[in-house]
C-alpha cells in the first residue's frame, strides 16, 4: 500500500517489479503513458523522472483511491521539489496524513453514537461490550445462553441488556436479542480509554489461567532502534487493517477478545 512508503520511486519499483509478469506491467504502463518501456525503466533507475502529468496517469493506472492518489502525488511532488522550503511544505502534508492514518479509527472506519455519559457506562465493565457483541452470534441470543456463556449474575445481565437495548445497541424481539449498531469505537483521547483497555487485559489474565491451547498469548521485551520501533508500530496497525476484511464477512460463531500492545518501558 502506498501509505507505507516515503519515496514514490521505491513504491513504483515494488509495484512494477523487474521480472516475469511484473515486467509486463511496466510495458502496459508505458503504453498507458504513451512512451517507451525504456523510459519507464530509466525513470525508476534515477536516470530520469516522471512529470507531474505522468504521475497522475500512473496513479490512474494503479487504480488508486482518492486518498491514495493524493498521497502518491504528494510523494512525487516532494521528491521532485527544487528547494528545501518546497520539500518541507510537501513533507509536512505527508506527515499529517501518516499521523492521521495512525489513528485506529481512521484505519477501520468506525463511528461511535454514545454520548459521554453512555460511554462511562458502556466502558465501565467488560461485560457491556461482551454482551453487545455476543448477541451477534445466534447461539447466544437468549438470556439463558448469555448467562451460561459469560457466567454473569442474572441481575447484572438484566441491567446490561436493559442499557444496551435503551441505546439501540441491542434489539429484543420475542425473547431473542440481536445486535443493533454494528460497531462502536472509543477515541484514544477519551477519559474512558484507560478503563476499557484495563478491563480487557484483566480478562486476558483470566484467559492465561485457563491454559487453553487454542488461545494465543505473546509477551516480549525488545532492545531495538527507535526507527525500527516505528516500523513495528506501522506493521501492527497494518495487521489491524488487514483483520477488518476478515472480520466483516465472517459468520458469527464464537466470541473472542483481541488485544495488542507495543509500548516503551
Amino acid at each position: 500500500m502506498v501509505f507505507e512508503y516515503d519515496d514514490y520511486k521505491n513504491y513504483l519499483k515494488d509495484c512494477l517489479g523487474t521480472t516475469g509478469q511484473q515486467r509486463g506491467i511496466r510495458s502496459r504502463l508505458a503504453k498507458h503513458l504513451n512512451c517507451q518501456t525504456s523510459f519507464v525503466t530509466q525513470a525508476l533507475r534515477e536516470r530520469g523522472d516522471f512529470s507531474i502529468e505522468h504521475a497522475i496517469q500512473i496513479s490512474e493506472f494503479l487504480n488508486h483511491t482518492e486518498d491514495e492518489k493524493h498521497y502518491f502525488m504528494l510523494l512525487h511532488q516532494r521528491d521532485r521539489a527544487g528547494s528545501i522550503q518546497l520539500k518541507e511544505y510537501y513533507s509536512r502534508q505527508i506527515e499529517e496524513i501518516k499521523e492521521k492514518r495512525s489513528e485506529v479509527k481512521e484505519r477501520i472506519k468506525v463511528d461511535g453514537g454514545l454520548n459521554e455519559k453512555d460511554h462511562q457506562v458502556y466502558y465501565s465493565q467488560w461485560y457491556y461490550s461482551a454482551v453487545h457483541i455476543a448477541v451477534a452470534i445466534q447461539e447466544y441470543q437468549s438470556f439463558e445462553s448469555l448467562l451460561k456463556r459469560l457466567s454473569l449474575d442474572k441481575r447484572i445481565l438484566t441491567e446490561t441488556l436493559t442499557f444496551l437495548s435503551s441505546k439501540g445497541l441491542v434489539e429484543e424481539k420475542g425473547g431473542h436479542y440481536k445486535i443493533g449498531k454494528a460497531r462502536i469505537h472509543l477515541d484514544k483521547n477519551s477519559p474512558m480509554i484507560f478503563k476499557h483497555h484495563t478491563n480487557w487485559r484483566l480478562e486476558g489474565i483470566k484467559a492465561l489461567e485457563s491454559q487453553n491451547n487454542d488461545n494465543l498469548h505473546y509477551s516480549s521485551i525488545l532492545a531495538i532502534a527507535r526507527e525500527d520501533a516505528q516500523k513495528i508500530k506501522q506493521m501492527l496497525l497494518k495487521a489491524l487493517e488487514d483483520i477488518e476484511p476478515v472480520v466483516a464477512p465472517s459468520p458469527e460463531e464464537e466470541l473472542y477478545s483481541l488485544c495488542m500492545d507495543l509500548f516503551k518501558l
